[in-house]
């Protein structure tokens, strides 16, 4: 089916395809409701007014593939669980000039929206810009014991990029002295989320692992890649990433296009420019603290600052498509990749819940600003706050009529489902028979019924693991087990055992109906077991990935391990192999200790922990340690220790 551009949107006179355009805008750590339209804290009129804009539906239930960064970012790509392309979490370093990654993403080369694009023949030009956080840029990576896995190895023609975590402010002002002096570090007072060797600027005052740069490709330069050089402004949202948008799209010249734009905001390090965080301060651009509440704090300031400019820098691209005769024919979506930091425990619960009202009180308690609204859990969580996230879908050609609102469940795998079929297009032969868990969404932009709609979220491991959590998903039903912020032993319910909620009156998952509905427990139960079944198939014959669960039975991480000197250390390297077990620790020794109290351990791994990569529980002291069923290092992981026992 040929979706036509209409005539009103033949601006300046340019010749346009009558192809469509796809762009998909990724927000950074964003809570279900941080934005305006929500009831939230920061201002975002430009988003507001998109969402009561004709050709555009809020999608009330739309929900990120995965609890944590990479994971869902692969799932824009795929159309797949992240799990099934052998990504579990976050891997890598601020810059490639601090390390290689080894991010070993879709090794079989899994298709992807940008091959989508390629595959219809119809001239289209794919575009990635943002936070990368795949893998390597360099095209010879392996030479320097990574893996290359950059937008280029993916399918997209051009990116403009970086590797991972960048700050929201004057994001590469850390890679040398000079850029230094101009760098806005808002309430962190310094430089943090640092994660690598070295710095490409030379020593004091730049910290190893702290230059965060932009990187395109250049065949003509060494790696097949070259950087900034020159200060990357302020405002990384609008005159760096939004910027970059509107150049690709009117040397474009009417020609249609696949983009992806991940914008930084408003990860940590969130900063605001002075300029924002002063508005919001003055309550030109936030909602006033409510009586009695205390002034928004530093922290709250940047956040809310960053949210402002992240809806600023979407009116800017928004503009730019209207301007250049695309907008009407381009299908537009709109989300974030997770729930808000930071988690609460003991049951997901950061003050409020069904309690809290609109506007400020939207403060959690907790020590991160974002806002889940009424949903229990935050980034990480298999409940909904975890993963019900922003989202919303523009498409004037096809979604005819006055704005509208949406609660059909939609997640991020469904992009590629929906490109696939507007386009015409399938995966290739060799890939036909591959799970795939994207449906596509044209039925809900008509304006008709979908289908039921079933998916599911395992945090970490492809397992059903109460510790990490897992949650299924069928029709209104969720079943949701364990997860990072449930402690079963302070919470006021037994949250490691299987849960039972309607979506369809109670997103808050205030009710548990395990009791009252066990059929309805056992069937959804059966699904998730079916899926996650169907998940490592994908795992092992599929993508063939190195940390496909095998016969191993999962052992219990040690309850208070004591440290041991007892191993042989290798630096900077992590383990291949899926964890038997996983636990947080203070020290390697204790990692050390937990192995040789297991059996079956034959390594671990100790990932320190910081406030760019907590440990799995989402703490930002110690690390986790990894226990492995065999010693397999795996060459870069700057800072990981892997122990041997003796």
């Amino acid at each position: 089916m040929t979706y036509l551009l209409l005539a009103s949107a033949l601006a300046l006179g340019k010749q346009q395809s009558t192809a469509p355009s796809f762009l998909f805008l990724l927000g950074d750590d964003i809570g279900w409701a941080d934005f305006s339209y929500n009831n939230g804290t920061a201002a975002s009129p430009r988003i507001k007014e998109w969402t009561q804009t004709p050709g555009t539906i809020t999608m009330q239930d739309f929900h990120s593939g995965g609890t944590v960064c990479s994971p869902t970012r692969a799932t824009i790509l795929t159309g797949r669980n992240h799990f099934r392309d052998c990504v579990d979490y976050v891997y890598g370093c601020s810059d490639m000039t601090e390390c290689v990654p080894h991010f070993n993403f879709a090794p079989q080369r899994t298709f992807t929206i940008g091959d989508a694009a390629r595959a219809a023949n119809k001239n289209y030009t794919s575009f990635f810009a943002g936070k990368w956080h795949l893998g390597s840029f360099y095209n010879d990576s392996e030479a320097y014991g990574g893996v290359t896995s950059s937008p280029i190895t993916h399918g997209f023609d051009f990116f403009n990029a970086t590797v991972e975590v960048a700050p929201t402010a004057t994001t590469n002002c850390e890679c040398t002295q000079e850029w230094y002096k101009n760098c806005n570090f808002g309430h962190n007072n310094g430089p943090t989320h640092c994660n690598g060797k070295g710095n490409p600027g030379g020593g004091t005052p730049l910290k190893p692992g702290c230059c965060f740069n932009y990187w395109w490709n250049d065949v003509d330069s060494d790696h097949g890649v070259t950087n900034l050089t020159t200060p990357s402004p302020d405002n990384d949202a609008r005159d760096y990433l939004a910027d970059s948008f509107v150049r690709f799209l009117e040397a474009r010249d009417g020609a249609p296009f696949m983009a992806q734009i991940s914008i930084h905001n408003c990860h940590d390090p969130f900063i605001g420019t002075l300029e924002e965080r002063a508005k919001c301060n003055e309550t030109d651009s936030c909602n006033a603290p409510l009586p009695g509440a205390a002034p928004y704090s530093s922290a709250e300031l940047d956040f809310y600052a960053c949210l402002n400019e992240l809806d600023e820098s979407v009116g800017v691209m928004l503009d730019a498509l209207k301007t250049n005769g695309y907008y009407e024919n381009t299908m537009i979506w709109f989300t974030t990749d997770n729930g808000p930091e930071v988690n609460c425990h003991p049951e997901g619960r950061c003050g409020g819940g069904s309690t809290i009202p609109p506007g400020t009180l939207h403060r959690p308690a907790s020590n991160g600003p974002g806002s889940a609204g009424p949903l229990r859990g935050r980034k990480r969580d298999v409940w909904e706050g975890g993963h019900r996230v922003p989202g919303i879908i523009s498409w004037p050609a096809v979604v005819t009529g006055p704005p509208r609102v949406s609660w059909d469940p939609v997640i991020t795998m469904d992009f590629l489902a929906t490109v696939m079929e507007v386009l015409d297009v399938e995966r290739p032969a060799s890939q036909k028979d591959w799970a795939f868990d994207g449906v596509s969404v044209m039925p809900i932009l008509r304006g008709e019924t979908p289908a039921v709609r079933e998916f599911g979220h395992m945090y970490m491991t492809a397992t059903a693991s109460v510790k990490d959590g897992y949650s299924y998903r069928y029709g209104n039903w969720k079943l949701a087990v364990g997860g990072i912020s449930c402690d079963p032993g302070q919470a006021s319910f037994d949250c490691s055992k299987p849960q039972l909620y309607n979506m369809a009156s109670d997103i808050a998952e205030d009710m548990n109906l395990a009791e009252k509905e066990p059929e309805i427990l056992a069937a959804i139960m059966a699904n998730f077991t079916r899926w996650q079944k169907s998940v490592l198939n994908s795992m092992a014959n599929e993508s063939m990935c190195s940390n496909t669960p095998g016969p191993t039975p999962s052992a219990p991480f040690p309850a208070h391990p004591q440290p041991s000197t007892q191993c042989k250390i290798t630096q900077d390297s992590g383990l291949s192999g899926n964890d038997i077990a996983h636990g947080v620790v203070q020290t390697y020794e204790e990692c050390c200790g937990a192995c040789k109290m297991i059996d079956a351990c034959k390594g671990a791994d100790f990932r320190p922990a910081s406030k760019m990569r907590p440990a799995f529980d989402g703490s930002s002291t110690g690390g986790t340690c990894h226990i492995k069923a065999a010693f397999q290092p795996n060459g870069q992981a700057p800072g990981a220790v892997a122990c041997q026992p003796l």
